[in-house]
């Protein structure tokens, strides 16, 4: 049987927020045709993300035009207000971050991450992501944020800090670009997915996915990631997972343990892999680190 869902309910003025200090809440807002908001200011930093419609944010001293997929940056205190274009209001997801949250006395490290944020984009411009897959993995973010919030389960108010963490993480990495000077290639968004492999080799990365992330076909993704890598998807991860590994191997000498670590789920696979590309098995590579090391430390005793 078929859950009939209660239809969303479309708001005529802006909501009440209540943002506890020191803490991050987040809002959905869904606009009805003949939505009016007054010009005010607010006691927390908004980070807006525009899923829906068009419109205008109004300022004191201008306006800027909005549109589906936009972010803003809009500071603690700023006077502003949210005006829909007639016949298609405004759908906006908003972290509200108490300014206490990101004071330097609270957190240096987000204070210092706000601030580069702002450094980077001017507050209250139009942005947009820097490529499909930059877009999406700030909307994952906002979305993950409504969910914890909206279940309320035990620790639903860490989730969604660490969901606005991890927006301002990547806000302050310019993951956003002015809107009006941005074309997004394929090429350049499969390098945002080719950085986000460069980082986590060792999740399970598949191409379907990450073709999805970037908004292309599985086949025009694979094109375009050879164009960029000058190698297949498969033989680029390898090749970081390897890495990551060898490093591993390094640190703890452990090779069941560095398998599983840099993502192989399969002993045999990660033996032949490691194999191919350094051409020591994982246990000669463990003996040559370790012998060649103690050979480091001997040399250093008699200096």
């Amino acid at each position: 049987m078929k859950i009939q869902r209660p239809p969303v309910a479309r708001r005529v003025s802006p909501a009440e927020v209540d943002v506890p200090p020191g803490e991050v809440r987040v809002i959905e807002s869904h606009h009805a045709t003949g939505f009016e908001m007054s010009m005010g200011e607010w006691p927390f930093h908004k980070i807006c993300w525009v899923a829906v419609g068009r419109g205008r944010l109004e300022l004191a001293d201008g306006s800027t035009a909005i549109q589906r997929d936009d972010f803003l940056l809009l500071p603690a205190g700023l006077k502003h207000r949210f005006a829909d274009e007639p016949g298609d209001p405004l759908t906006l997801v908003i972290l509200c971050l108490d300014a206490g949250y990101l004071a330097k006395g609270s957190n240096r490290e987000l204070a210092d991450l706000w601030r580069a944020a702002l450094e980077c984009e001017t507050p209250c411009r139009a942005l947009c992501a820097r490529t499909a897959f930059h877009h999406t993995a700030l909307v994952e973010r906002f979305r993950h944020a409504l969910q914890e919030q909206g279940a309320g389960r035990l620790g639903w108010r860490i989730a969604v800090q660490v969901a606005a963490n991890a927006v301002l993480i990547r806000l302050a990495r310019q993951y956003l670009v002015a809107r009006e000077s941005h074309r997004a290639t394929s090429r350049q968004t499969v390098a945002g997915a080719v950085e986000y492999i460069d980082s986590r080799p060792h999740e399970p990365l598949r191409i379907d996915d990450m073709a999805e992330r970037c908004q292309l076909s599985p086949r025009r993704f694979t094109e375009v990631f050879h164009q960029v890598t000058g190698v297949t998807f498969n033989t680029y991860l390898n090749r970081k997972r390897i890495e990551f590994a060898i490093e591993r191997l390094r640190e703890t000498g452990h090779i069941l343990y560095t398998c599983h670590e840099s993502g192989f789920n399969d002993l045999a696979y990660f033996y032949r892999v490691f194999k191919k590309q350094t051409g020591l098995t994982p246990g000669e590579f463990v003996h040559r680190d370790s012998a060649a090391r103690g050979k480091s430390k001997r040399r250093s005793s008699r200096m």
